[in-house]
């Protein structure tokens, strides 16, 4: 059992893939844009396309790893990821570009079910919310870091381009499916490594599965509006406030995003918030209480970030504190695991995960045509950030407020018939 902890490191760097390139344009969005010619919408879509993919496939693969083992999901589907970021790197129009995110989609869409699931059977119940909140989070961070800052270092100072500073990180994430391969095991060798029925459709008449659908899905509305915006957002205000040049702004902006929301809050903040559920559990407060709470906090500072914030201190503030609160959705698969079993946790999360990434990807769609609309000087790059984080506000609060309601209304009623749950979280 001492091996899970070089199977959560190696799930942390192989996420990290996955992470990456759902926001490997983001760093880069700039220089996109300058290049292709792209308005606020089209990179809205750019990026919303990758995440409808991205959901569709969540249950094939989520299924395949419960049934298959989750060591050759992840190595397959970061070997397609890296396939797909090659072809990113040598579109030309708009439409070569989307169809490279939804390619990139298929294969993102492998890895995070396969690990979370690998993690369970791997990690006993008093380490289940640190190990999925170190996957999500550091794992995130990681990933995050290097679409933020270290492709537009690549792409400015080592190489001539965004183009050329993709291949060098496709070629990197082609080595990590490899070592995924050499170095992961499905589980531990006295626990069960796949199951002949993942996933059965009695699970849709669970209260208990709606309510972990809502709230995860809360969580990732959230992170899907800022995680493509933060960055721009804060290069606009170094450009607006400080009068920096572009390439000055965007490294700036992505130090910013990086320090601030990556690495210390999601790297640093989730692991110790998914170390904090766990103490908080053993006490008897549940995990889906602890996820309401975090999502509050997102949704005041989202209106914050409406309100147009300028100062860095304060937009670094801020970023840190919506890093720790919208990337806790581990927490959710914790929860999962608990109450339907590890052998289980992959296909189940993909179920939650493809109505939580259809979400996501809509309201991101949409962030960037109301920004657009609700701006009262086109043009002006903070005005029209501010339907964005409206849309964050909204969104979020409202789909919280759903999954807090319907987990209230559970604990109210008796535990569902043996059979749907293998326990209760």
């Amino acid at each position: 059992m001492s091996y899970r902890w070089v199977i959560l490191v190696v799930a942390m760097f192989a996420y990290a893939t996955s992470q990456f390139s759902r926001q490997n344009y983001s760093g880069v969005q700039k220089f996109i844009a300058q290049d292709l010619a792209l308005d606020k919408a089209a990179l809205g879509l750019l990026g919303s396309v990758f995440f409808y993919t991205y959901a569709l496939c969540q249950m094939p693969w989520g299924i395949a790893s419960d049934r298959f083992g989750s060591r050759w999901m992840t190595g397959l589907g970061i070997l397609l990821t890296a396939a797909a970021m090659a072809g990113f790197a040598t579109g030309q129009t708009e439409a070569s570009l989307l169809f490279w995110r939804a390619v990139a989609g298929v294969g993102g869409a492998a890895v995070y079910v396969s690990l979370a699931g690998g993690l369970a059977r791997w990690f006993p119940s008093s380490e289940r919310g640190f190990s999925q909140a170190a996957l999500g989070g550091a794992g995130g961070a990681i990933g995050e870091s290097s679409a933020y800052f270290l492709l537009p270092v690549i792409s400015i100072y080592f190489v001539s381009g965004w183009r050329q500073g993709m291949n060098v990180m496709a070629v990197a994430i082609a080595a990590m499916g490899v070592l995924c391969l050499l170095l992961l095991r499905s589980a531990p060798a006295t626990a069960q490594d796949r199951v002949a029925r993942p996933f059965s459709l009695a699970l849709l008449r669970d209260p208990q599965l709606w309510s972990y659908t809502l709230l995860f899905s809360a969580f990732i509305i959230g992170i899907r509006i800022v995680q493509p915006w933060i960055a721009l957002y804060a290069a606009d205000v170094y450009i607006a406030r400080h009068g920096l040049d572009l390439n000055a702004a965007v490294l700036g902006g992505g130090t910013l995003v990086i320090v601030a929301y990556s690495l210390l809050g999601r790297g640093v903040g989730c692991p110790l918030g998914g170390k904090l559920s766990d103490a908080l559990v053993h006490l008897g407060m549940s995990r889906s209480m602890l996820a309401i709470a975090w999502l509050v906090l997102a949704i005041g500072l989202f209106r914050l970030l409406a309100a147009e914030l300028t100062a860095t201190w304060s937009l670094g503030l801020v970023a840190f504190l919506l890093g720790a609160s919208i990337n806790l959705f581990p927490l959710i698969t914790a929860a999962i695991s608990e109450t339907y079993g590890p052998e289980r946790t992959a296909s189940v999360v993909s179920f939650v995960n493809t109505v939580a990434q259809l979400a996501g990807a809509t309201a991101l769609a949409m962030s960037g045509y109301i920004g657009m609309s609700l701006s009262t000087q086109p043009g002006h790059g903070l005005a029209e950030y501010r339907g964005v984080w409206l849309t964050a506000t909204v969104a979020v609060g409202l789909v919280t407020l759903l999954g807090a309601a319907v987990h209230l209304a559970i604990r109210t009623r008796r535990p569902a018939p043996r059979g749907i749950r293998a326990s209760r979280s």
